[in-house]
């Protein structure tokens, strides 16, 4: 796969729902480079693209992605609220597995790793073999979002909420050097660290007669409303538009990002990367799948602008790792 003169590249590709198909262009800027990743390791939206890149099946993904509409996204949406998420996510994940192969993790062109989550025991889980299609459906099971997965008396959720760049799988990979892809980075200088001073007051008359109004028209309305409701759906998953009264799925999409940004920092800073790539896709909501080419344009355009830097670190590593 490559020539005997190089290091072997892994790559650790994050989470991000709909901003991850950036990962699809970050792999097409790579390429452009003369750079193709030897192991991935991912997780969420990173273990989708990166199933697809070790299966050699990107360009069928990207082909997908881009043929979304708004329409498209509502259509695989299996809507269930008892299924311990907002979606059950089997038709997302049929649709997706006739786009990177039904094959297992061990048959796959590229060792591949796909993190999850224990959800009761909190501990971190690695797929290196077995089914491709549930070990995917497993990593990218976001909390309140998409349902939990039951595997081998476990229930699985999204791997972002143990390691949303998982960095630290990559290098256990046995690799010289680790380019990871963060999707989230361009929000980290907005986020406050230091506690913001603020004092309650109880609601006024205005606030409690505007917070039924929000109840009763409830999440149900939303669902007569066709392709509205994706739109809508959307506004409340992203928060970066304004600050009108968050419904229930930003409340739950926000604080999970908000901790996810904490660990992410936490665990980049003790397992750092070689590089860092950075797309700007900051605009793109968590629901938002439809808005593919642009996320794709920008995880390229954040290769070209890391270019020197994996160039340079590239050139610190001539020699691969001896056996």
């Amino acid at each position: 796969m490559h020539s005997n003169n190089r290091a072997t590249i892994g790559l650790a590709l994050g989470s991000g729902a709909a901003k991850g198909w950036a990962h699809i262009g970050v792999l097409n800027g790579l390429k452009k480079m003369g750079i193709e990743p030897d192991k991935v390791a991912g997780c969420s939206i990173g273990a989708l693209v990166g199933a697809a890149y070790a299966n050699d099946h990107l360009p069928q993904l990207q082909s997908w992605v881009e043929g979304f509409s708004s329409w498209d996204v509502l259509g695989m949406m299996d809507l269930s609220w008892r299924k311990g998420g907002l979606m059950g996510g089997e038709r997302v994940f049929d649709q997706m597995q006739a786009s990177i192969g039904a094959v297992k993790i061990e048959d796959l062109q590229r060792p591949f790793i796909a993190v999850a989550t224990d959800l009761y025991s909190g501990q971190e889980i690695w797929f290196q073999q077995g089914d491709l299609r549930q070990a995917v459906r497993a990593s990218c099971s976001m909390p309140g979002i998409l349902a939990p997965v039951r595997l081998n008396q476990r229930w699985l959720v999204d791997g972002a909420v143990v390691n949303p760049v998982p960095v630290s799988v990559a290098k256990a990979m046995n690799v010289d050097m680790v380019i990871a892809v963060d999707l989230s980075a361009h929000k980290r200088s907005r986020m406050q660290v230091l506690p913001v001073q603020m004092m309650a007051s109880a609601p006024s008359a205005q606030d409690i007669v505007e917070n039924d109004a929000h109840k009763s028209a409830g999440f149900m309305d939303l669902l007569a409303k066709g392709k509205e409701y994706v739109a809508g759906l959307s506004d409340k998953l992203n928060l970066s538009h304004g600050f009108g009264d968050p419904g229930m799925l930003a409340v739950m999409s926000q604080s999970m990002e908000i901790l996810e940004q904490r660990h992410k920092r936490a665990r980049l800073m003790g397992d750092p990367p070689d590089i860092c790539i950075t797309p700007k896709v900051a605009d793109i909501g968590t629901m938002e799948f439809h808005r593919a080419s642009e996320a794709i344009a920008a995880g390229e355009q954040a290769v070209m602008d890391a270019r020197h830097l994996i160039e340079a670190a590239l050139s610190g590593h001539r020699e691969p790792r001896p056996d």
